[in-house]
């Protein structure tokens, strides 16, 4: 696995041009500061105490990454110029990554005035001027699974990162820690944050949030309860929704909080992996409805470390693109600009299909579509409404995620909690690779030039599963795969098989469509070569099995990149 920290600091260090002056949005007198060991605040402090002979003031505000340690600092901004201050905090030897604090906003437009009835971004039959089909295919997705479990017992949950939520919605699943007890001032649970019992406010370092109505309406499409009689229905039924709030109000809050809050989730997951479950909680996926327009990740290197520190502990984290007309390829944008691979990222479609006019694009930074315009869903004191914006489309896709995870197919749950961050790779592939290709997608507009279809991925995870099922097959011991290599693969792969009979050798994608059969050599019996050029094929999980007029072989799992 790559050292992330290692790979950004020296992206970050090389660059020797920074624009400044482009960024509006520095919070005056903060600095963001990884360093290389906790007992380093005392001595960057005494280090950096004046500056071209002025004191700067300089000193540890608040932790928000013990583990990692992070930390947000303060300084003198009335007298200390801040371009200064952060090129020697930088060249500090106890100094991983240093960059400004930063605001942002949340990605929503204003509400429609008048309720929208009908849930159309999950079951489009044309209604209110939509085409037939243009969804997410939520009804059949569900007749394979609704969500809440993985097939060992585990109990899904997907970590949101708002302003604020209404925690007393009836129509939601909160997320509790039952190990807490709240309000008493002692860490119950030993994972290191106090009375976190309703989840975390990564600016009070408290489980208190306010109702806000972003929150609760983005909490609602990941997992509102399904079949309950009331209200709208969510991606899944019964996952838990961890409510993570960066704090701040009207409009804008800190990127130190939002570190924070990744923070709290990164590590709430790796308590749960070291543990095998007994403490922590299985987060498998986070969803960010905000960020900071024509933002550049050479500004905000730790916010999109995150995503890769998330991804090694088996998180994939979907991020809301701009509400705006641009190509994030060349402008920018926080987060969807950032290269993490952990990282899957959303624009806004339409109910005829349409990217939405007033959404960001781009060829080799938003990875897919998915529905976001007039989106209805849960609302503070027990209410729905209809949001349009990136912000309603990116959950459709986090909640996707959760709900691929609970696919009853315990041979995957078992690869995933052995290889948790190449596991997550897989699913974001199959997820990313079972889109609904459509037209106003694609032309350079997005990398996969589709909108989420979640019945494919989720059968994806089924014929995972199927392919994976040695019962089915071992038929007949007359022929037999031996090995495949290289696995993964990108321009060719090599099958090495033993047959006495005349065989065919079939390739199948995790939709169960067979991409390519080809004859095995016939002229000779025992060991047998095949060399097969994958080159055109798109990137994901495929199967391949070697087939007799009525036999078949075990099947064999393919990644190829």
């Amino acid at each position: 696995m790559k050292n992330i920290f290692t790979i950004l600091l020296s992206i970050v260090l090389s660059s020797n041009t920074f624009l400044f002056a482009q960024e509006t949005n520095i919070v005056p007198g903060n600095l963001l500061i990884m360093l290389d060991a906790d007992n380093s605040i005392e001595q960057i402090q005494k280090d950096l105490e004046f500056l071209n002979g002025a004191k700067t003031d300089l000193k540890m505000e608040r932790i928000l990454s013990q583990a990692m340690h992070i930390y947000l600092f303060d300084f003198n901004a009335s007298i200390i110029n801040q371009e200064q201050i952060l090129q020697a905090v930088k060249t500090n030897p106890h100094v991983k990554i240093a960059q400004f604090n930063h605001t942002f906003q949340e990605r929503a437009t204003i509400p429609n005035d008048a309720l929208f009835g009908s849930m159309w971004d999950m079951n489009n039959t044309g209604q209110s001027g939509g085409v037939a089909d243009a969804d997410i295919d939520a009804p059949e997705a569900w007749d394979i699974t609704t969500g809440g479990l993985t097939a060992q017992g585990d109990t899904i949950v997907v970590a949101v990162i708002d302003g604020g939520f209404d925690l007393t919605q009836e129509d939601l699943n909160f997320w509790k820690n039952y190990g807490e007890i709240p309000n008493n001032g002692i860490d119950e649970d030993g994972n290191g944050f106090m009375d976190d019992y309703d989840g975390w406010n990564g600016q009070t370092a408290t489980d208190n949030f306010s109702a806000q109505s972003h929150g609760t309406h983005v909490s609602g499409t990941v997992g509102a309860k399904g079949n309950n009689g009331i209200g709208v229905t969510g991606v899944n039924w019964n996952v838990k929704v961890l409510p993570i709030s960066y704090g701040g109000g009207s409009g804008s809050s800190f990127e130190a909080n939002v570190v924070a809050s990744y923070a709290y989730v990164m590590e709430q997951r790796k308590l749960y992996n070291q543990t095998n479950g007994t403490k922590g909680s299985f987060i498998v996926s986070t969803n960010s409805s905000f960020g900071v327009d024509l933002a550049m990740p050479s500004s905000y290197p730790l916010w999109c470390a995150m995503y890769d520190s998330l991804g090694s502990v088996g998180i994939l984290s979907a991020g809301a693109t701009a509400n705006a007309n641009y190509n994030v390829d060349v402008q920018g944008d926080i987060p969807t600009a950032c290269s993490s691979d952990w990282l899957v990222t959303v624009t806004n479609t339409t109910r005829t299909d349409a990217k939405n006019n007033s959404c960001g694009y781009g060829t080799t930074t938003i990875d897919l579509g998915a529905p976001g315009t007039t989106v209805n869903s849960t609302y503070p004191s027990n209410t729905y409404s209809s949001i349009s914006g990136t912000s309603m489309a990116t959950p459709h896709v986090a909640g996707a995620i959760a709900l691929m995870y609970s696919v009853p197919c315990a041979k995957f749950i078992a690869d995933y909690k052995a290889d948790p961050a190449g596991i997550a790779l897989l699913l974001k592939d199959s997820l990313l690779g079972t889109v609904d290709v459509i037209s106003a997608l694609s032309g350079g507009l997005t990398v996969t030039g589709g909108r989420l279809n979640l019945f494919n991925s989720v059968k994806a995870i089924q014929n995972y599963c199927n392919a994976n099922s040695v019962d089915e097959y071992n038929e007949n011991e007359s022929f037999e795969i031996t090995s495949i290599y290289p696995n993964p693969a990108t321009n060719l792969l090599n099958i090495v098989y033993k047959t006495n009979e005349s065989v065919e050798i079939s390739i199948v994608n995790v939709l169960g469509q067979e991409i390519k059969r080809i004859p095995g050599d016939s002229s000779t019996k025992g060991i047998q070569h095949s060399h097969i050029d994958i080159s055109s094929f798109g990137k994901g999980i495929y199967f391949v099995s070697i087939i007799s007029k009525n036999k078949k072989s075990d099947v064999q799992k393919v990644v190829i990149y």
